[in-house]
């Protein structure tokens, strides 16, 4: 039996056993594709592997091993994967140089926190975006990254069940239920121990559960549909307000955005109406909590307080501002008594990522930050759909991007689970215009025009 027919997920030589089964399935796709969907599903722990008992976290090591793996495999860059260099490249490149420069000249390059800032916000997105093309090049590969994202999304709906309505043992890690550790004790966080990560998580996998109900059929449909009704459960109970108002826009642009999905939205709007509301009434004290949250005024407080220091910074500082994560440490010279609303924090992040990279990189910095935004997941989201396949993609790009944007402008974002999916579905959506050539779902070379070479 040929070998490509195998790793299209063929009859192999294995013959029917179990160990000829986990023989296909581990070699149906290059061990860099099993390294980055394994990364971006591990990344969900990201910061916590003491909670895990592990000494470093699994997701960054799975992620420079695909990373070397994909540089040294010459079938990934030959066989129609080779990138193309595109503005978008330039300027990512130039935002990380820059902030790597500010780093460097402010003493925060090789803390543990301005280091990881740096990865997490900034390079492993630049990152995610450029390989995304490559790694994710057949319709095999994307459907797996699809079922990775289906399966996490049913562990985090689940587990924000078992946070808020119990039963509690079934809980893990059992980090997430100590006060102690993480924010927004009280919410359900999830393995982020952040409510904001864990809403915005889970609205992100479930339009990825939306698009599997599409492709998938059998078990792997019904799993995606349950992912798709647990969803508003799941964006409720972190009692977040910038995931609600980005879950409820990411859902009426993308239906608007699709003629075939625009007729549906009444239906969609009503139904997750019945299901919030259902939810409200079956989880006890959650209506009252829901209520609490929307009335509160702390959190937009702190976030007045902290965009106005970031303005009053960039007056002080516009073209490098204080240097990269240091807005918090410099924030309480900033921070001045508003006859309008009370300081209650000062040693908080600014609570929007543009003023943020304003205030730390100056406005140069802020601008070339901007760019590679409105250049990546917003030009996938934006840009005509070639083909079926890729117009559902493009779909999810439009989804993530709307979601995406309220957090970026309402919090500090430095989430990675959530940013590296929203800059993967980004390169993804945008494969036909940053590399040249496609491939088959076996991994053969495609040229445009659809014929083999």
């Amino acid at each position: 039996m040929p070998a490509a027919a195998t790793a299209a997920g063929g009859p192999s030589t294995g013959g029917p056993s179990t160990g000829g089964l986990l023989r296909r399935v581990a070699t149906a796709h290059p061990a860099y594709v099993w390294c980055f969907v394994g990364s971006l599903v591990l990344s969900v722990f990201s910061g916590q592997t003491s909670g895990l008992g592990l000494p470093v976290g699994p997701d960054r090591l799975l992620f420079g091993a695909g990373m070397l793996l994909l540089l040294l495999d010459p079938v990934a860059w030959r066989a129609g994967g080779r990138p193309r260099l595109r503005a978008v490249h330039v300027v990512m490149a130039a935002t990380a140089a820059l902030t790597a420069w500010s780093a460097a000249a402010h003493g925060t390059l090789l803390t543990p926190y301005g280091f990881f800032a740096l990865l997490d916000r900034l390079v492993v997105p630049f990152l995610l975006l450029c390989v995304a093309p490559v790694v994710f090049a057949t319709t095999a590969r994307r459907d797996l990254l699809l079922r990775s994202l289906v399966l996490v999304g049913l562990y985090l709906e689940l587990t924000a069940l078992f946070e808020k309505a119990g039963p509690a043992s079934l809980v893990w890690p059992r980090y997430i239920l100590d006060p102690t550790v993480g924010i927004g004790f009280g919410r359900a966080r999830g393995p982020f121990v952040a409510s904001e990560a864990m809403g915005m998580a889970i609205a992100l996998c479930a339009f990825a559960a939306v698009l599997g109900t599409a492709r998938f059929r059998g078990g792997w449909r019904a799993v995606s549909l349950v992912v798709v009704v647990l969803a508003p459960a799941g964006v409720v109970l972190p009692l977040t307000r910038s995931v609600w108002l980005g879950t409820a826009v990411a859902v009426v642009v993308t239906c608007l955005v699709s003629a075939r999905l625009r007729r549906w939205l009444p239906l969609v709007l009503a139904g997750g109406a019945v299901a919030v509301l259902t939810v409200l009434a079956a989880v006890p004290g959650l209506q009252e909590s829901v209520t609490e949250r929307a009335g509160t005024t702390r959190s937009v407080d702190d976030r007045s307080n902290t965009n106005v220091a970031a303005l009053r910074v960039v007056q002080e500082h516009p073209l490098t501002g204080v240097g990269w994560v240091r807005f918090i440490e410099v924030s309480p010279d900033f921070v001045r008594q508003s006859a309008n609303y009370p300081v209650t924090s000062v040693r908080i992040e600014a609570h929007n990522v543009v003023l943020a990279r304003a205030a730390e990189l100056g406005l140069p910095g802020a601008a070339l930050w901007v760019a590679a935004a409105l250049l990546g997941p917003a030009a996938a989201a934006l840009r005509r759909p070639r083909g079926a396949e890729h117009g559902q993609w493009r779909l999810l790009a439009v989804a993530s991007v709307c979601l995406w944007t309220f957090p970026v402008l309402l919090s500090p974002n430095p989430y990675p689970f959530p940013n590296f999916l929203v800059w993967t579905i980004a390169g993804i959506a945008l494969r036909p215009h940053l590399v040249t050539g496609d491939l088959g779902s076996g991994g053969v070379p495609v040229r445009r025009g659809g014929s083999r070479p």
